[in-house]
């Protein structure tokens, strides 16, 4: 009797630790509707948040953009979004931090065509029409591929239009070219013979997505470690088992997952705040500066949006140490 009592006594704690995760009120995290947000995704349909006592509403949005809004506008807690919509907020406010990076890609964006071989040779971009989304990475993109092949003096017409208007505008033939991102490159290639890529653009331009939240939140730091362990965890299943991670994920985004297979050997998925990160960050503000999109006064220190604290607190206490 006393063994059942005590058994029975011992278990307390832990149901009383599920009734107080029942009680929180959510963690509101805007979540990018894209396979690069897989961590998050996966972290919750697996069960990380919950094995560590965090409540987590996912609140989905198309692009990072509008994740970043959400949360500025207090709609969310925490956003995901990629460096560069980082550095182009950092010339407006500093009161958000840059927690961690869970995912990077070498080779997301592209120049599409539907006649790549005429252009495969880079002085046939002269007078070409190439669509790009303005102040993006489909923009710093194309200027860094121009700046590599010393092509910057070359007459090209610049279409700005909106992500969902670059693939239309290339079909219907608004424009020679899109500077895109996935999956955009996947959704050509099902309608052509060959790839609609122009040239191997591997390496040349190093996407992230990364976890932001802002400096002046109410979220407590042992709920914001909770977090990164649970998409820590989340990283470790896509790493270990990539074709159950693409299988979920087809179902949560409801996508092909042909789709999700044609790009998923790009990303790296691992949590991180590297310098590279930074550097990246740090050329492409030099680079908005120097096309007149943002304004030269305002640029910032970005070690005063970096919170490398919090990544190192969480990897110490993972080390033991």
């Amino acid at each position: 009797m006393l063994s059942i009592i005590a058994c029975l006594t011992s278990c307390e704690p832990s149901n009383n630790a599920f009734t107080s995760k029942a009680l929180q009120k959510p963690i509101k995290i805007a979540v990018s509707n894209t396979p690069l947000s897989a961590p998050l995704f996966i972290a919750q349909q697996q069960g990380y948040f919950d094995q560590n006592n965090v409540n987590v509403e996912l609140i989905r949005f198309d692009g990072g953009v509008k994740c970043f809004d959400a949360m500025v506008n207090r709609e969310a807690d925490f956003a995901t979004s990629s460096e560069t919509v980082v550095m182009f907020n950092s010339f407006k406010r500093t009161d958000f931090s840059v927690i961690a990076s869970f995912v990077e890609s070498d080779n997301d964006v592209k120049l599409l065509s539907l006649n790549p071989q005429k252009y495969k040779h880079l002085d046939n971009l002269a007078n070409a029409r190439i669509g790009i989304i303005k102040g993006s990475s489909s923009e710093f993109f194309l200027d860094s591929l121009l700046i590599m092949y010393n092509k910057t003096q070359q007459p090209i017409q610049r279409v700005y239009l909106k992500s969902d208007q670059l693939l239309p505008a290339l079909l219907n033939d608004k424009v020679d070219i899109i500077s895109a991102w996935e999956p955009l490159s996947y959704l050509l290639s099902t309608q052509m013979s060959r790839s609609p890529e122009i040239i191997n653009s591997r390496g040349l331009y190093h996407l992230s997505f990364n976890l932001i939240g802002l400096k002046d939140s109410h979220i407590e730091k042992d709920q914001k470690l909770a977090l990164l362990k649970a998409i820590n965890q989340a990283t470790e299943f896509l790493n270990k088992s990539p074709k159950q991670a693409q299988q979920n994920m087809s179902q949560i985004l409801e996508v092909d997952a042909q789709q999700l297979q044609y790009s998923w050997s790009d990303y790296t998925f691992r949590l991180s705040l590297s310098n590279a990160l930074f550097s990246n960050i740090q050329t492409q503000s030099q680079w908005a500066i120097d096309n007149q999109l943002v304004p030269r006064e305002n640029r910032v220190d970005f070690r005063l949006i970096f919170d490398r604290k919090l990544l190192e607190t969480y990897t110490n206490q993972e080390a033991g140490w």
